[in-house]
């Protein structure tokens, strides 16, 4: 880890430098890709070429789309992210299992970006459901809602308060299952789909490539998933201000790149060390 590095990491309690992980928290990050940070610098791309959320179900065609990585905003005041992530030796069972994973402590939530990535919260009624033997991995963070504090280029999203001011904490990401945001579900199979991550207002999509997978991240800002179907979000207070969308797009299009070519880093490591300690309890669905 560079100098430079160790002043932007905050320093770890003792509890977190006992947890076995805890040593990618230290590590070097990994080098993004440095052709698709020279693209999201260049500028927004055309709006023509962005995906819309109306259009989601163009995710699980074959190919790729017009936009892969890049941001612009709508006309209505909304804004659109992408990224694409080539992930050498992940799975997505890997994938699955990390986002049931992560969610449970900081510490995990903090060595995917540990620049950037500073605190991760859920409610008890949700670690019960994350934590649950019965339910399939890549079942159990549908319905939950994790709380996060992290840095966006410029904008920092406060700390979580702990316990039942959760609720009151108006920076959340709820899960749904990709049934719930209106996939298509007669279509999601291989080979155009491995897993899929949703969101109220996300998606990270995965599908199977040689050696491992692509990742295809897409945001809508200013928009939320309700009833299998997309409406405007007012209630949010970063992404109903079309000048906050506006600020933030650029910024989260560079943090995706940047958080998940070091997440393609660590996790068949983390995986294939953490996994040992809950599979062989009978943990593995």
């Amino acid at each position: 880890m560079s100098k430079k590095q160790a002043l932007i990491r905050a320093e770890l309690t003792a509890e977190e430098k006992a947890k076995p992980y805890s040593k990618y928290y230290y590590m070097e990050m990994a080098k993004p890709d440095q052709a698709l940070i020279d693209k999201v610098n260049a500028g927004p791309i055309d709006p023509k070429d962005a995906l819309r959320i109306e259009n989601r179900n163009d995710l699980l065609n074959p190919g790729y789309l017009p936009a892969e990585t890049g941001y612009c905003m709508l006309p209505n005041g909304t804004g659109v992210v992408a990224a694409l992530t080539k992930m050498p030796g992940v799975t997505p069972e890997m994938f699955d299992w990390w986002f049931a994973w992560h969610q449970l402590e900081p510490l995990r939530y903090k060595i995917w970006d540990p620049e950037d990535h500073f605190d991760v919260q859920v409610s008890d009624e949700d670690r019960k459901r994350l934590l649950d033997p019965n339910i399939p991995m890549r079942e159990r963070n549908w319905g939950c809602t994790h709380y996060v504090s992290e840095q966006i280029g410029s904008i920092k999203l406060p700390q979580p308060p702990k316990g039942a001011d959760l609720k009151e904490y108006p920076l959340s990401l709820k899960f749904l299952s990709p049934k719930d945001f209106g996939f298509d579900m007669s279509r999601f199979k291989s080979p155009n789909v491995g897993t899929a991550i949703c969101t109220m207002f996300m998606c990270h999509f995965i599908r199977e490539i040689k050696g491992g997978v692509e990742l295809r991240s897409r945001f809508w800002l200013g928009y939320k998933i309700e009833n299998k179907k997309p409406v405007l979000d007012t209630s949010n207070p970063i992404t109903s201000n079309a000048d906050v969308v506006r600020v933030i797009i650029k910024e989260l299009t560079l943090h995706s790149i940047i958080e998940f070519a070091n997440l393609a880093k660590i996790l068949p490591k983390v995986y294939a060390e953490e996994t040992k300690k809950t599979f062989n309890k009978g943990n593995r669905r």
